[in-house]
Formats: structure tokens, C-alpha cells, sequence
């Protein structure tokens, strides 16, 4: 059993008292009950409390693992990027219900609001990962509101994180100010037309990988990257680190949208280029 033994105990206080009070938040449980005495399904507004609740106590574990020293810093607590393969065997009681809600969650679409997507995760999904989680790997505390001391815990509610994410990202209003590009979609094709000019570009990352951005073309570009889901923050630059003298910018990605920034290198230089971010 994967077990964090310096795990806070207010922080298992805390995820207890919540789950187990609904509808009495000033006893410590969440604001709305899933599933009231007259309900025949989960509550409007308690799949994204569910979200949202849980990407705060995210927040407050990652906050408390910067603080400890490296030498006491629990490893194994990465996000899953998909349901692990162990997770879909008959045996544990992975169904074709399952898979095809697996399928689901790859297009945001089917959700139309984050509530919706929030009570679909948490009576489904939710529960299996917890329980194939704790048969697979014998570790019994996942099915216990104790659960936050086991790493697992964390590597599937990072998953759970990242699908609330993808939704976010999917229907945030596009800046106008930035042309999106698509992951290993076809080669942007754009020109300079004005000395000192700044052409934008934001893409969507789904799931934590490796990706490059790069320009082709005859001209002499530096490509900008801002921050994860901030565009005034920068990430990294490059300049001719692609063919020739175009910029080549390769590096881990985690989820989220990132902006980027194009500009030639003599910046009263005009002309055209070609741009894509590939996996």
C-alpha cells in the first residue's frame, strides 16, 4: 500500500467532515447534498462542487508537499494521464458502461456545462478508480474517506483534474487577439505584413505530454511561450533553434492553454512563414 505516513491530519479531517455532512457546510461538509430524500438523481450543482472541491484540495495538498523537505516529499502522486490499463479489466469490474463513458470524456462537447460533466464522474468513474484502484494494488485505505493518505488518491483525482480542466479550457471564450492552433493539425501558413509587427497563437494542451512548436519558411523567427493558462508570464523563447533560422521550441506540456508569441528577428523585416505545434 502506497500510504503517505506524514499526511496532515487536518487534511484528512477535512475531506472526511466533507464528505460525510452533506448539506451542512458549517459543520465542514459541502454546501449540497448529491442526493437529497426526494431525488432520483444527483443534485443540480453538486457534480461541480464536486470539481471544484476537490481542485482546491489539490491546490492545498501540492502547496503543502513545496513545504516539506525534499527528503520527505512523497513520490508516486503524478496525475494519471488516462485510466491506467489495470483499471479496465473485466475482473475489477470494468464493462462496456465504463468504456464507453471512457469514450466520452475524450470530447468535451458532450458535456454542456460543468456541473453536468461533474455528476457524470463522480457516481461512475469516481468510484470504479477508487475501488479497482484499492483491489489491484491491495490498498485498502482508497475505499475509506482516509483515502487522501495514499498516493493514489492523488493520481487519479489529478485525472478527475485534468478532464475538469479539458472542460474549462474547451469552452473558455477564445481571446480574439490569439489564432488557435491545432495539435498536430496542418501547418499554419502566415505572413508579416507590417515592420514590428506581433502575430499570437494559443493552443490547448488535453493531457500532460511532449510537444514542439516550430516555424518553417525563408524568414528569421523568435517564437515566445508564455506560462500555462497565462499569457503575460513567460515560459521560454528560441531563436534559430529550428532549420535554418527558424525557432523550434520542444518541452514537456501539462494541461492547460498556452499562448505563444511570434516576431521576426529584425523586427522591421516583413515576409511569410509556416507555424505548428506537433506531438
Amino acid at each position: 500500500m502506497a500510504e503517505i505516513n506524514n499526511f496532515p491530519e487536518e487534511m484528512l479531517t477535512e475531506h472526511e467532515h466533507w464528505h460525510m455532512r452533506p448539506g451542512n457546510p458549517s459543520g465542514g461538509g459541502r454546501a449540497i447534498n448529491p442526493w437529497p430524500p426526494t431525488g432520483r438523481s444527483p443534485a443540480l450543482g453538486s457534480g461541480e462542487e464536486f470539481l471544484n472541491w476537490h481542485n482546491g484540495f489539490i491546490d492545498r495538498f501540492r502547496n503543502w508537499v513545496a513545504d516539506l523537505p525534499e527528503a520527505q516529499r512523497p513520490t508516486g502522486t503524478e496525475p494519471w494521464t488516462e485510466i491506467p490499463g489495470m483499471l479496465k479489466m473485466s475482473m475489477v469490474g470494468w464493462n462496456s458502461n465504463l468504456a464507453a463513458e471512457d469514450r466520452q470524456l475524450q470530447d468535451m462537447t458532450n458535456f454542456e456545462t460543468l456541473d453536468e460533466l461533474g455528476r457524470f464522474l463522480e457516481w461512475s468513474l469516481h468510484g470504479h478508480l477508487h475501488s479497482s484502484a484499492s483491489q489491484v494494488w491491495g490498498d485498502t485505505i482508497l475505499m475509506s474517506f482516509r483515502s487522501p493518505k495514499s498516493t493514489y488518491f492523488w493520481q487519479l483525482h489529478g485525472l478527475i483534474d485534468q478532464w475538469r480542466q479539458s472542460f474549462v479550457d474547451r469552452n473558455a471564450p477564445v481571446d480574439s487577439r490569439f489564432s488557435v492552433l491545432n495539435i498536430n493539425g496542418e501547418e499554419t501558413q502566415a505572413r508579416v505584413g507590417e515592420p514590428f509587427e506581433i502575430d499570437r497563437y494559443q493552443f490547448h494542451v488535453p493531457n500532460t505530454t511532449n510537444l514542439t512548436i516550430e516555424t518553417t519558411g525563408p524568414s528569421d523567427t523568435v517564437l515566445y511561450l508564455s506560462q500555462v493558462d497565462n499569457p503575460n508570464v513567460l515560459l521560454d523563447v528560441n531563436d534559430d533553434g529550428g532549420q535554418g533560422f527558424n525557432s523550434r521550441i520542444s518541452r514537456s506540456f501539462r494541461s492547460g492553454t498556452y499562448y505563444c508569441y511570434l516576431v521576426f528577428y529584425d523586427r522591421g523585416d516583413i515576409g511569410t512563414y509556416g507555424i505548428s505545434v506537433r506531438s
